[in-house]
Parts: C-alpha cells; sequence; structure tokens
C-alpha cells in the first residue's frame, strides 16, 4: 500500500503535450539565448551537476546527480536567477516602452538609460532567498529595494539582504502576511513589486521570476547527456517546481516521473492535489524549511504543477538533518555538497521513498532510474551539520 504522505495526481497525462496554457506558465523559448545573455553579469558561471554514484547503488538505482545551486553567482541559491531576471525584465521593459528600442542586460549593467531606471524602487516579500536575489538585481543596476521579511528569518538571512543594499522591513506574522504588506505598502509608494508568488491580477513577474529558474532546468538538460526519468523537487509556493517539471517536460522528448516535496506542515501543493485545485496547507507552515514555509500555492503554476506532476509527497522536520548530512559527508568517493535546510528537502524526499519499499515501487524506481536532484540553496550563513 503506498503510503499516506506519497499521493498520485490523478489529472496527470504522461501523454498530454506541453501546451498553450502550459506555454503561458513556462515558456521555453529563447531560454538557450538568456543564459548567453547572463554572461555579461558578474560572476555569473553555470552551476556543476554532480553525479552520486555511491548514492545510487545504496538506494538501488541507476543514476543520482544533484544540480548545485549552492554555487549559483557566488550567491548561494537558485532564486538568484529569479529575482535578477525579473528586475531587469522589468526594467528593460520600461526603457523599451519609452524609447522604442531594445536594451541589453549589459547596457543596464552599465548604468545607460539611467534617467527612465532611477524612476524605479521595486519591493518583494520573502522568507531570505528571493529577498536577497531582488535586493542583488536592484543593486546591480542601480535602483532601490525594499523587502519585507517574516517573523522567522533568520537574522543571518536578513544581514545579507541590507549588505545587498536593500532597506528591511520585518512583519510581524508569516510569508502570507509578508505578502499583504509588501502589496499593501507598494500599492500606497507606488513600488514595483518582484513577487515569486502570483494573484488575481498578477502574474506578469511570477512568470518572469519562473523563466529566470528555466535557466538551472536548461544547464542540467546540457550537462547530462542521458535525460532523467525521475525528478525529485521542492516546492514553497510552485515556481521552481513549475520551472524544472515544465522546462524538462517541453523540451525532452520523455518527460521524467516528477515528484514534488514539501513540509508535512507546509504541504500546500499535497492538498491542492487532493483538492484538484488551490487549496491551503494542512499545518502553519512551521518549519525549519524556511524556504518552503508557504501555506498557499503560486495559482499561475497550476497548469504545469497541478496538472503535471506525477506524484506529490511530504517530509518530516526531523529527516532535513539527515539529508544535510549526508549531503555534506557523502558515501563512498561522491563529491560534498553544502546544503541548507530547503536546499536538501529533494535528497530527503528520495530518501523517504527509498526506505519505504511500496513507495519506490510505485514511482517506478530500479537500477534502470536516473534521478535528478535541485540542491536549491547552501548553507546561507547557518552552521553546517
Amino acid at each position: 500500500m503506498v503510503p499516506s504522505w506519497l499521493a498520485p495526481n490523478p489529472r496527470a497525462n504522461r501523454r498530454q503535450k506541453f501546451g498553450r496554457d502550459q506555454q503561458f506558465v513556462v515558456n521555453p523559448n529563447g531560454i538557450p539565448e538568456l543564459c548567453e545573455e547572463l554572461r555579461e553579469c558578474p560572476r555569473h558561471t553555470p552551476t556543476p551537476l554532480h553525479d552520486l554514484p555511491a548514492l545510487a547503488e545504496r538506494l538501488g538505482v541507476g543514476q543520482v546527480r544533484v544540480k548545485d545551486e549552492s554555487q549559483r553567482f557566488g550567491f548561494g541559491a537558485f532564486k538568484a536567477l529569479g529575482g535578477v531576471i525579473a528586475v531587469y525584465n522589468v526594467l528593460s521593459g520600461a526603457v523599451g516602452e519609452a524609447c522604442h528600442s531594445s536594451t541589453s542586460f549589459a547596457e543596464l549593467v552599465k548604468g545607460q538609460h539611467r534617467k527612465i531606471t532611477s524612476r524605479f524602487t521595486f519591493a518583494t516579500a520573502s522568507s531570505g532567498n528571493h529577498g536577497r536575489s531582488v535586493a542583488a538585481g536592484a543593486k546591480l543596476f542601480g535602483v532601490p529595494c525594499t523587502v519585507f521579511l517574516p517573523k522567522f528569518t533568520s537574522a543571518e538571512k536578513e544581514a545579507a539582504i541590507r549588505a545587498r543594499g536593500a532597506e528591511v522591513i520585518r512583519v510581524d506574522g508569516d510569508y502570507d502576511t509578508a505578502v499583504a504588506e509588501c502589496r499593501r505598502l507598494s500599492d500606497e509608494k507606488g513600488w514595483s513589486i518582484i513577487s515569486d508568488t502570483s494573484w488575481e491580477g498578477y502574474d506578469s513577474v511570477p512568470r518572469s521570476v519562473m523563466r529566470g529558474y528555466c535557466v538551472l532546468a536548461h544547464e542540467a538538460v546540457v550537462q547530462w547527456r542521458q535525460a532523467p526519468t525521475h525528478v525529485f523537487v521542492q516546492a514553497g509556493v510552485g515556481g521552481l517546481a513549475a520551472a524544472v517539471i515544465g522546462y524538462l517536460w517541453a523540451v525532452l522528448e520523455e518527460r521524467p516521473i516528477s515528484i514534488v516535496v514539501e513540509p508535512a506542515s507546509a504541504d500546500c501543493w499535497f492538498q491542492s492535489n487532493l483538492a484538484g485545485k488551490p487549496a491551503l496547507a494542512s499545518g502553519n507552515a512551521d518549519t525549519v524549511m524556511g524556504g518552503l514555509a508557504c501555506r498557499e500555492i503560486s495559482p499561475v503554476t497550476w497548469p504545469v504543477v497541478g496538472d503535471g506532476t506525477d506524484w506529490f509527497m511530504t517530509i518530516e522536520e526531523d529527516e532535513v538533518l539527515p539529508a544535510r548530512r549526508l549531503y555534506a559527508h557523502p558515501l563512498g568517493n561522491d563529491p560534498a555538497v553544502a546544503s541548507g535546510p530547503s536546499g536538501c528537502a529533494g535528497l530527503a524526499g528520495l530518501l523517504r521513498v527509498g526506505a519505504d519499499a511500496a513507495a519506490f515501487k510505485a514511482l517506478k524506481l530500479d537500477r534502470q532510474s536516473r534521478i535528478l536532484l535541485i540542491n536549491s540553496e547552501g548553507n546561507l550563513g547557518e552552521a553546517p551539520p
């Protein structure tokens, strides 16, 4: 019997093509060109795709590879891609509208079109990593930024945001409370919100954020000569999951079996899957996995994550530290990976499945399986295990 923490998606159709509804969420066109543009950005290089053969042997699968986003931009998390790209898209769009001509990443970094870009102040709500990314993007292009942080965000993450030149407003509440306060004050002051979650009438910027995340999926496809058969990807509101699942669905001949992993206390995707529509998490999102501490999904991601994911699963808090330790102190000659609590969630999900024979069989895992994991964040100032 399949365990209660693992649920199939009754809407998933393996024969379904990546259609118009999915392309609205994740547009795969132009991602290779976007990767070329990023070469103009200081410190940007593709992140490694590590092979973990000893772990694969222990689990009884063919291959396990992890896309290590702890090395992204010297920033330490995949969210560096989303915030920077979204800020660039807003500014380049404003320049295009004002000048009736396009501009490049390099031109904006060099301060061209400052008369137009200086009119902007960016704002976002974040549990830490997305805020750092938007702050980094704003600093890169020379515009101010304010970040709203929920109560649980660590002092280290707040310091990292301030170090990138942003102002910080602490909100006495959770992530969703921070989003609401960001929206209220931004409306009042005329700030431009760079959010990785959507709401009614606001989806263009979250789609731009996800487009940035597609860069890591494209790199993984280029780096791995064989396509993965399975992908375990962690989800908060769903941006990373949509980008990874959507891009692989769009560009590979046969899309991998996808498994979305969440904390048990922040299982908004697990509950939405059961309900067949966006639903709240069953818990209060009180989790050490701060980047996944979300009670609501981003509705714009539903056509990819809600309709295209094969399985949804949850993990418990006591499964996080063993996964971090396994990354940091790997089996055999596998490379060590610096991972944070949210970053290792995909691995924690894989380990939970690997310890349950019924779950392992249900996901069709065997010696031929090639598994892709995403280490979405490094230690980020937190003590390593």
